[in-house]
């Protein structure tokens, strides 16, 4: 489920790593095991849980703790207790060209998602955990722009505007918490496809990671209609995010 932010966003450091049962741990181990066989590029790093939130009065407290990406796709591929799931904390920005089209990737083979579809984002690590505690998402959101579509967030030539506007909330099975910016590109979709299809290149040539194979560019006239028309998984929260945006 996709909600509108009304008010600010706070994210702060609980110490420690996330502890669960024994026999849990083995049932991971042995699922981990059996993911990196299937596909060797999988890596363990960390994960941020949300463990508290709390609404108050100016604005919205996330309390995380560390643990892992076993327990994280353990979570998201079998499924936990709510007692002891993965709530991961990850952020993202839904980009809108100046034609009126949306940008989601489609994850390349070689990642944990294969032709997923995905708005920009991932995980929070070490990098954006400030001395005090709290925790620099946008700061997040503008490195994994710049390694996925090699864009600047902060860069007014590039990206016009942007706004922390929506949030992912735990819903059913589904365990997440996923703070998304709205961000106004300066670039066209022909402009954006032409730059993205460089970038990659170079990536490839430099044999370093590609996470989108491609992009699509989706009409926000008709958001819903087309991504519809698409075969590929995509991310639970993608419907809900397109549609609520494209009702503004």
């Amino acid at each position: 489920m996709v909600i509108k932010l009304e008010k600010d966003l706070e994210i702060v450091k609980e110490e420690g790593n996330i502890s669960l049962p024994k026999d849990i741990l083995e049932k991971i181990e042995i699922f981990w095991k059996k993911q990196t066989e299937e596909n060797p590029h999988l890596f363990n790093g960390e994960v941020w849980s949300v463990i508290k939130i709390e609404e108050l009065e100016e604005k919205i407290r996330l309390t995380i703790q560390k643990t892992n990406y076993a327990h994280y796709l353990y979570d998201e591929r079998v499924g936990l207790d709510k007692k002891f799931a993965c709530y991961n904390l990850n952020g993202g920005i839904l980009l809108e060209t100046i034609d009126k089209k949306y940008i989601v990737g489609e994850m390349d083979e070689t990642t944990s998602y294969p032709k997923g579809l995905q708005i920009s984002g991932g995980n929070l690590d070490q990098n954006d955990i400030k001395e005090d505690g709290t925790v620099d998402l946008i700061g997040n959101i503008a490195r994994e722009l710049k390694e996925e579509l090699n864009l600047d967030l902060f860069d007014k030539n590039i990206i016009e505007t942007y706004k922390m506007q929506y949030m992912e909330i735990p819903e059913g099975k589904r365990h997440s918490y996923a703070p998304m910016l709205k961000g106004f590109l300066k670039f066209t979709s022909e402009e954006m496809k032409k730059y993205y299809k460089d970038y990659k290149e170079y990536l490839t040539q430099t044999n370093q990671e590609v996470e989108f194979a491609k992009l699509h560019f989706i009409n926000k006239e008709n958001a819903l209609e087309q991504l519809n028309t698409m075969d590929n998984p995509k991310r639970p929260y993608l419907r809900d995010l397109l549609y609520m945006d494209s009702k503004r």
